[in-house]
């Protein structure tokens, strides 16, 4: 295999590890100097037990949760990937300004991760998506209509 296609199958594994809630493989694919960041609230989670507190804050949330892959890019030190993210907010979602309360509500929406990979494992990446329509899905900001905002 290609340094692109192993890139491509880790990434695949990792989605495929959080849908099984095996953060232990999650774990096993991270290096232990890996840096991950959340890029709308700049939170930063480092080594193996940030990336576990990453991956498991999510599902810790959403317990219901999933997410399907939809566009997958590799290269020789990393990989692209967007998904679709689905679920029910049932549990606390930590944020840098505090914990945001279950609302109960469902969650679908579009994300992207960007890996950095070397030697087989990850060692730093993000996460991107649009927080406003995250806030917004779960009745936490209101929705802002056209008249309110003339």
């Amino acid at each position: 295999m290609t340094a692109q296609q192993d890139n491509a199958a880790l990434v695949r594994d990792v989605h495929q590890a959080w849908n099984k809630r095996d953060f232990d493989r999650i774990i096993a694919l991270t290096s232990p100097e890996v840096e991950w960041v959340m890029m709308p609230t700049g939170q930063k989670f480092r080594g193996l037990d940030g990336m576990r507190q990453y991956a498991q804050g999510w599902a810790t949330a959403f317990p219901d949760g999933r997410v399907e892959d939809s566009n997958l890019i590799a290269g020789d030190n990393g990989g692209a990937v967007e998904f679709i993210g689905r679920g029910t907010h049932n549990g606390p979602l930590m944020s840098p300004s505090g914990e945001i309360r279950p609302t109960g509500r469902r969650l679908e929406m579009s994300f992207c991760e960007i890996y950095r990979i070397k030697n087989g494992k990850i060692v730093g990446g993000a996460i991107y998506f649009d927080m406003a329509t995250m806030l917004q899905q779960l009745g936490v900001t209101p929705v802002q209509t056209a008249a309110t905002r003339a």
